[in-house]
């Protein structure tokens, strides 16, 4: 019957024993990742040169405040849109496209609003309520482009001048 010590040096093999004549394995040493090392600095570098870049060049009220399609910031003091803190998406399936990564901006008119539309409505029945009920056709019209007062202007022209979203959805911002 095998002791405890040899079944445990038998999986392992035999412990090394100590030399003092032993130096390591220090001949013919040397430094290895001084290419991965400059590469990394140079890369960091870059970063805080493109950091600085973007600092005086830019605008960080793009970071916090969303703009519309003009340009124009959401919500921000001492502007048209002051009132208006949310931003809308006349399509938003338009912004699930790859060319999104291309243009680094969804390819849909975007609009700054007061509020996220609460209620499900399509041009065409606004279109043929219109004659009947106005008030429509003012919920309908905050989710257009400034200034467009043609409500019986076609459907088809519509969608092509991005006057209005052929549809508006009920949703609400994130959180």
């Amino acid at each position: 019957m095998a002791t405890e010590e040899e079944n445990y040096y038998g999986k392992h093999g035999e412990p090394r024993k100590f030399d003092p004549k032993f130096r390591g394995p220090i001949h013919n040493r040397h430094c290895t990742d001084v290419l991965c090392c400059v590469i990394f600095i140079v890369v960091i570098l870059g970063y805080i040169a493109l950091g600085i870049l973007a600092w005086v060049h830019g605008d960080p009220r793009k970071v916090v405040y969303p703009t519309d399609s003009y340009g124009q910031f959401c919500g921000q003091k001492d502007t048209v849109n002051e009132n208006k803190t949310i931003l809308f998406y006349f399509n938003i399936l338009k912004c699930a496209s790859p060319i999104v990564l291309i243009n680094l901006q969804c390819p849909t008119t975007q609009l700054c609003v007061s509020k996220c539309p609460d209620r499900f409505a399509t041009y065409i029945d606004m279109q043929a309520s219109y004659r009947y009920n106005k008030s429509y056709w003012e919920y309908y019209r905050q989710f257009c482009k400034p200034g467009f007062n043609k409500p019986l202007k076609s459907v088809a022209q519509v969608i092509r001048d991005e006057d209005c979203p052929s549809m508006i959805i009920p949703s609400r911002p994130c959180k």
